[in-house]
């Protein structure tokens, strides 16, 4: 139990610091973007490609885990778009946004060093791969039903090109792909430079929780609220168990590949489903309030799941 409030606070402490720096420090606009401009386009991808530098590639059934992670947030996407359609009576640019912030979680700034805490250097592989392809996935086909519904005189063709250069100015997916560059070429690493890279990788995950508490305070929980609650189930209940059920009774998959499943299927709303509510001019109110109800949900529903996991 010690171990476990250990983990679950190492991780949340920081987003709450931020969160409480932000609200009652009164920090400016300008100090908080360049924190957050240093924490998500400087360190952070230094730490992944310090990452997938140095790492071993395990053995592991990648396409099954690939099939239960996804194979599950699609499910629950559809889940999402026929509640935001039939039950919120949304048009289906709208129902597209609720079926994202209803399966697309924070892997980023809250589950890399949550899944590093957890599992270790070794272990976190799996997620990591989840984390590669996790809005390749999410977000191309989101893109396409809006841009395709907004624009439906416009060209596929052009829709897609469209989608594919916004997912390749993704600094986060840049990173990771370097870093396997790196690490597939076989490159020389001096240890000098792996020395600084690796103190850089060390407090860059505590920066990355402090701006996610920093965002986390300029969104209203009270926005939607009666909405949010709906989201918030599907992103932190729902989810995580189809994802478990396909994991474990489908497919079979190891223990370790069911918990790294099921672990970052329980991961709260991610804050990038803003920025699409922010992109599109619709619905901040619902996703905002939706974002920190999610994410406070998950202090307690991923406690009792890794409790469940025996961690």
């Amino acid at each position: 139990m010690s171990s476990l409030i250990y983990i679950i606070f190492s991780v949340f402490g920081y987003v709450i610091i931020g969160f409480l720096i932000k609200k009652y420090l009164n920090l400016t606009n300008k100090i908080t973007s360049r924190f957050d401009y240093l924490s998500f386009n400087i360190l952070l991808p230094i730490t992944l490609i310090t990452y997938f530098w140095q790492i071993k590639f395990p053995n592991i059934n990648t396409l099954l885990l690939l099939i239960s992670f996804f194979g599950a947030g699609m499910i629950v996407f559809f889940i999402g778009f026929l509640v935001g359609n039939l039950k919120f009576k949304y048009k289906v640019d709208d129902s597209a946004l609720v079926g994202l912030a209803s399966c697309f979680g924070n892997s980023v700034a809250l589950g890399i060093p949550l899944m590093h805490s957890l599992l270790g250097k070794t272990n976190v592989l799996p997620y990591m791969i989840l984390v590669l392809f996790h809005g390749l996935v999410h977000f191309t086909y989101t893109t396409l039903i809006i841009e395709s519904y907004r624009n439906r005189t416009f060209n596929i063709q052009k829709q897609i090109l469209r989608t594919v250069t916004g997912l390749f100015k993704n600094i986060v997916l840049v990173g990771i792909f370097i870093g396997i560059l790196l690490n597939y070429t076989k490159i020389t690493q001096p240890s000098f430079l792996m020395n600084i890279l690796n103190n850089i990788s060390n407090f860059a995950l505590p920066c990355v929780l402090i701006s996610l508490g920093f965002a986390l305070a300029k969104f209203n929980l009270l926005l939607s609220i009666k909405k949010s609650i709906v989201l918030t189930l599907l992103k932190n209940i729902v989810h995580p168990f189809i994802a478990f059920i396909i994991s474990k009774y489908l497919f079979h998959l190891d223990e370790l590949l069911i918990i790294t499943v099921t672990l970052a299927a329980a991961l709260p709303s991610g804050s990038q489903t803003y920025y699409f509510a922010f992109r599109y001019n619709t619905q901040k109110d619902l996703i905002s309030s939706n974002i920190v109800l999610s994410t406070f949900v998950s202090f307690f529903t991923l406690s009792i799941l890794i409790l469940f996991f025996n961690f």
